[in-house]
């Protein structure tokens, strides 16, 4: 297949213009010091346990691992011939080794191959590939070995002529072409829970450095992250392809990861890329792991639909007839001048729905003087009062305009609010966080739920039509389901009278979230935020032996924890794992297979102390 890959500076394909080619920066290793117990330890083959930014538990390979770096002497010979040296794409790699304290072996001659019987094989951007290369990578393959490739590896060959994508094609890999330097492209997005990127949480926004190395479009079995902007839009075409796919051929013993970006391109920020380099890593040993489950019951998303009750107030009737058609309890964000008005119509949110505030008016928070601030938060309290005279069962809030800040927060907690959606800008990732208010206990912290989808006010900015409107409110909740996500829909009650674009183009939204259901928590805001408040008693940890894990689990606290999960990253392709209780008289939690690489343990209900069990695979 001819690539379509152009430089936007000239008309020579990118792939086949020596500019391409010339050396980026040397990524610089960022040494972290580590505790001389923990390097102990790991040098008597000792697994030490790390916690990750989402609370996952992994470990940190032993010595014994078998990894091999490959510096292709071919790609080597390659970059001298256009100037270039090969070692700024490979020092990131010993970089990233040194970092993690991980011994590896490095291999500068195909025939050394032959010395490894399995383990990973990692090929740096090796873009020259010789015929003995390739056929000793093959055979590496077929002794049971994996291989972690890079940006365009194998696409030329020996000699450093244009050789197309077969190589990858080999490793379950498809591409489709470049992505051009003048796309809005600069994040590499995440899906949370998955065997090669679980460290990160879901939708997490990772960096890209603008480098001369084009990044590339490609599809695979599995997709565990892709290219996007800021804003996490991706092209309706580009919907498929993937920044990191992973694929275990069937049969056959090898597993596959690609990236479908050079090394370069994290030399701003090499932390975050480790992480993913330690579970891609991890996945291609086999290695099984297990992580606090994002959602309740094994659910693989959560979703919440809101609408701002402001002006066109009685409109809130046409939405909330939509909800209550699909039994879903929608959270309400009312703006109290204006609710007052309606008291009836509120009285009936009210009773079958969440409600929460949306300010006494219509005006943004931040920067307002915290007097200010605190003000207008007793007026809504009484306005709302009015009409519903327990307000103290009101503890959501949406800020007007998505218009808050620190005292805001602070200030919202000291009001009795306990949640409030906030704008996409408040977290790099698509989960909830939690506000880090002062002198404030876990169990009564704040929760920030960020809106994670467009809104009804971005999508009329585009002047779609029913159908088009529809079809991208369906793109954004499947992005979320599928990162693993929060999906956050705000709509507005001015833009939902029944004969509006929205309102029409809503049902096919909710036929699609009635289609992905088994996956889906469809939750209120509220809701929301108490699991993610009661998540936090749950304790994970895992020790390995053999083909088993010995799972803890420990509740913390004095509650019961309901709909309590852990995501296990299978060690193979094929059935779910066998979970026992360790100890006489646990229940045996509910085992689910979530796709070919994952599966959830369910608990149910779990009182507060310690659990154990033991995963068979």
């Amino acid at each position: 297949m001819k690539p379509d890959l152009v430089d936007r500076r000239a008309s020579t394909p990118a792939f086949r213009r020596i500019s391409t080619y010339l050396p980026m920066m040397v990524i610089l290793g960022v040494g972290v010091p580590v505790l001389m117990y923990l390097t102990v330890m790991q040098s008597l083959g000792w697994r030490v346990p790390l916690i990750t930014m989402n609370g996952a538990i992994s470990f940190v390979a032993s010595s014994s691992e078998n990894v091999i770096l490959y510096a292709s002497p071919s790609t080597k010979a390659y970059f001298g011939t256009i100037g270039g040296n090969y070692d700024t794409l490979l020092v990131p790699w010993r970089d990233y080794f040194a970092n993690r304290k991980r011994t590896y072996k490095e291999v500068r001659e195909p025939g050394q191959l032959k010395e490894f019987k399995n383990g990973v094989l990692v090929l740096p951007s090796a873009i020259a590939l010789s015929d003995e290369e390739r056929a000793e990578i093959l055979s590496f393959r077929q002794k049971g070995g994996s291989v972690l490739a890079t940006w365009a590896t194998g696409s030329r060959n020996g000699k450093g002529d244009w050789a197309g994508w077969e190589f990858l094609e080999t490793l379950g890999v498809k591409m489709t072409g470049e992505i051009p330097r003048a796309a809005e492209v600069s994040y590499l997005i995440v899906n949370g829970e998955s065997p090669v990127t679980y460290k990160h949480p879901a939708g997490q926004r990772l960096p890209l450095s603008k480098t001369s190395e084009t990044l590339l479009r490609a599809k695979g079995e599995m997709v565990a992250g892709r290219f996007m902007n800021w804003a996490r839009i991706v092209e309706p075409e580009r919907r498929d392809e993937g920044a990191i796919v992973y694929t275990e051929t069937a049969p056959g013993p090898s597993r596959t990861t690609f990236y479908a970006f050079a090394e370069s391109v994290w030399e701003s920020r090499p932390l975050m890329m480790y992480e993913v380099i330690d579970n891609t890593l991890q996945w291609l040993q086999r290695e099984p792991a297990i992580v606090r489950a994002a959602w309740p019951n094994g659910k693989r998303a959560a979703q919440v639909i809101e609408m701002d009750t402001e002006d066109g107030f009685p409109n809130a009737e046409v939405f909330a007839s939509m909800m209550r058609a699909i039994d879903y309890r929608a959270t309400f964000y009312v703006l109290t001048s204006v609710g007052r008005r309606y008291p009836e119509v509120l009285t009936r949110l009210h009773r079958d729905f969440e409600v929460g505030y949306h300010a006494d008016v219509h005006d943004g928070f931040k920067g307002q003087p915290p007097k200010l601030q605190e003000q207008r938060m007793q007026i809504m309290r009484t306005e709302m009062a009015t009409v519903i005279p327990d307000v103290d069962t009101i503890t959501g809030f949406r800020a007007p305009l998505e218009g808050y800040d620190a005292a805001t927060e602070a200030l919202l907690h000291k009001s009795g609010i306990r949640h409030h959606a906030a704008d996409p800008s408040r977290t790099e990732a698509r989960l909830p966080i939690v506000s880090k208010l002062p002198d404030v206990e876990p169990d009564d912290a704040l929760i920030v739920l960020p809106r994670t989808q467009r809104d009804d006010i971005n999508l009329a900015s585009q002047n779609l039509n029913v159908e088009q409107t529809t079809k991208e409110l369906i793109e954004d909740f499947d992005l979320a389901v599928d990162q693993g996500a929060l999906g956050l829909l705000s709509v507005h009650s001015q833009n939902f009278h029944a004969d509006s674009v929205l309102a029409k183009a809503m049902p096919g939204y909710l036929e699609r979230l009635k289609q992905r259901k088994d996956q889906l928590w469809l939750a209120s805001a509220g809701q929301v935020a108490d699991w993610w408040r009661e998540r936090e008693h749950l304790r994970v940890s895992t020790v390995s032996s053999g083909k088993r894990l010995e799972l803890d689990i420990t509740v913390v606290g004095k509650k019961r924890l309901n709909g309590a999960s852990v995501i296990v990253m299978l060690p193979q392709k094929g059935p779910p794992p066998t979970v026992q209780p360790v100890k006489t008289g646990l229940a045996k939690p509910t085992v689910v297979k979530l796709d070919e690489y994952r599966a959830a343990i369910m608990f149910g209900a779990l009182e507060p102390g310690d659990y154990a069990y033991q995963v068979t695979f």
